[in-house]
């Protein structure tokens, strides 16, 4: 992980704080927007949702199959509370699943790439079936970027906030054929958001 953990930043791991700031910032706007225009899922599906946090996204998915897993302990407590009988939450990393021979149709990476300095999608791509999809959502360095946006992405937590180009480069050369967008609007304050759509590209014919 790189990340930010100390002083101020240890608070907003809170389950309480984390929301309280997420609803000020407009999230459920933005939530509400990445599941209908990015995610799209559809009822009854798998999915897999990498560093879920307190699971807010479960608010606004139709009935399916739903596991969240992150490394935030309170989180997932909070998750299990709020949620409890909606789907199942691990404390934990995404790899920890690749020996289990789950699979799911869909697979959400929220918010967290800008905090890793590892490789997280080989260990998805054994987690993915096939004509499945992985979704992400990051913020993002741009050219010309708002001062405003470039001071936010300054004070974030995470510290591998990357550009476009970045992000892009963390699924190369696993056979992924990826769709990517940049959002300008999805929060009530100045930000810029840069989501990946990754299908596994089908197997050559023999």
């Amino acid at each position: 992980m790189a990340e930010r953990i100390t002083g101020l930043y240890r608070a907003i791991r809170l389950p309480a704080v984390y929301k309280g700031l997420m609803s000020v910032l407009g999230a459920d706007n933005a939530i509400r927007r990445y599941v209908s225009e990015v995610l799209e899922p559809a009822p009854g599906i798998t999915m897999l949702d990498v560093g879920c946090g307190p699971a807010n996204v479960l608010a606004y998915l139709p009935e399916l199959d739903y596991t969240g897993i992150d490394h935030n302990e309170g989180h997932i407590a909070f998750a299990r509370q709020r949620y409890d009988g909606r789907g199942r939450f691990i404390v934990g990393s995404a790899d920890q699943l690749e020996q289990s021979g789950e699979s799911f149709d869909l697979i959400n990476v929220s918010a967290i790439l800008h905090h890793l300095d590892d490789d997280l999608f080989k260990s998805l791509k054994s987690l993915l079936n096939e004509g499945g999809r992985i979704t992400t959502i990051d913020n993002v360095w741009l050219p010309g970027q708002r001062a405003v946006v470039k001071l936010i992405n300054n004070l974030d937590s995470g510290m591998n906030i990357r550009t476009p180009e970045g992000y892009l480069s963390l699924m190369s050369g696993l056979g992924y054929n990826i769709q990517a967008r940049i959002f300008h609007d999805l929060l009530r304050v100045p930000y810029d958001h840069f989501v990946m759509v990754a299908r596994s590209n089908p197997a050559p014919s023999s």
